[in-house]
C-alpha cells in the first residue's frame, strides 16, 4: 500500500498483540483503521500517519524525554471519521546496553473517565509487549 508505514502491513500481527483489536487496517494514505475495546466501549477512531505535522504539538509535550536518551520519536493523532481528533500518541524509544527502552504516552480528552484511562494504559501495555516479544521471536 503506497504511504503505509511498513509497521501496519501485516493486520495479523496488529490484531494478535491485543485480544481487544478487532480491526487494524492500514489505509492508502498511511493512517489505520482502528476497532478496538477502550474500557466497557467498542471504538471506531483513525491513527494518523506518523509525520512531521504531529510531531509538532509533541514538541512541547511536558512526556517528551531528552533527545540523548530517547533519539527515536514518533507522534500521531487520533480522530475520528469526520476528522474530530480524540487523542494523541507519542512514543519514545532509546538504545541501551540490554537493548532499548521506551516511553509510550497516550493522550484523551480531561472529560474521558478515570476507569477509560486506566483501561487503555493496560490495553497500550499489553499491545507494545506482544509486539515487542513477537519481533525478538521473529528474528531469533
Amino acid at each position: 500500500m503506497a504511504g503505509m508505514d511498513k509497521a501496519f502491513a501485516d493486520e495479523n500481527v496488529l490484531l494478535d498483540a491485543q485480544p481487544e483489536h478487532y480491526v487494524m487496517v492500514g489505509q492508502p494514505d498511511g493512517t489505520v483503521h482502528i476497532v478496538e475495546n477502550v474500557g466497557p466501549h467498542i471504538c471506531s477512531f483513525y491513527l494518523g500517519s506518523w509525520s512531521a505535522e504531529a510531531m509538532a504539538w509533541a514538541a512541547d509535550a511536558d512526556e517528551r524525554l531528552p533527545e540523548a536518551e530517547f533519539p527515536y520519536k514518533k507522534a500521531t493523532n487520533l480522530y475520528l471519521a469526520d476528522g474530530t481528533v480524540v487523542g494523541r500518541v507519542l512514543i519514545q524509544f532509546g538504545d541501551t546496553a540490554e537493548g532499548f527502552t521506551s516511553s509510550l504516552t497516550v493522550y484523551l480528552p480531561t472529560s474521558c473517565p478515570e476507569s477509560v484511562l486506566e483501561h487503555h494504559l493496560r490495553h497500550f501495555a499489553v499491545e507494545f509487549r506482544n509486539w515487542i516479544v513477537a519481533s525478538a521471536a521473529a528474528r531469533a
